[in-house]
């Protein structure tokens, strides 16, 4: 693992500790998710950043089987708590996006709010093909971004998007939204066959 990594590990890690992770927690379903589940009707979903694991208890609790992964081993280890009494438990791994320990063709979607707008140029990369390598054919990878990479200043916008991804996606649909009140997109991808 790079030092840049193991800094960026460490800085979730803390935030995770404390109270600072609440900048980017939410509790609130964003209606892409209802979205996704009744359109893609999917069996079973992966979040990349699953963080507190908020989404994926969603997911779960509407039947479909739900896999979170994220860098933060503190995060994963909080979010198994608090879903520690839940019926409907999703699987949550500590891992990393970019160097994914599952089967090919094995998700039916990729869910990532938040994740994408943490790398670099380079893990954006590997990301894209790690996204394809572990959807099923013609899976869907939803991603809500902000407008700019807190890893290295570059701007995310669809143009970006369909570059970094167009030897392994569609871009179908780019919604810009001001959520959490940042200017951002929603982002829907098809994976080719």
């Amino acid at each position: 693992m790079s030092d840049d990594k193991k800094d960026g590990k460490l800085e979730f890690n803390n935030a995770y500790k404390g109270l600072f992770h609440f900048l980017w927690t939410d509790k609130r379903i964003p209606k892409q998710i209802n979205t996704l589940l009744e359109t893609v009707h999917p069996s079973n979903l992966l979040e990349f950043g699953c963080g507190l694991g908020y989404f994926l208890e969603f997911v779960e609790n509407n039947g479909v089987k739900a896999t979170g992964i994220d860098f933060s081993s503190v995060a994963i280890e909080k979010a198994k708590k608090r879903l520690d009494k839940n019926t409907n438990k999703p699987i949550l791994l500590e891992g990393d996006v970019t160097n994914l320990q599952f089967d090919d063709n094995q998700y039916d979607c990729i869910l990532d709010i938040g994740c994408f707008h943490s790398l670099d140029g380079n893990d954006e990369k590997k990301y894209i093909i790690e996204a394809h390598r572990v959807l099923k054919p013609n899976g869907t990878l939803l991603i809500w971004s902000l407008k700019k990479s807190f890893a290295d200043n570059v701007k995310i916008n669809p143009e970006h998007i369909k570059n970094i991804s167009k030897e392994n996606f569609v871009l179908e649909k780019a919604e810009f939204t001001r959520r959490r009140l940042a200017g951002s997109y929603w982002y829907w991808l098809k994976k080719f066959v």
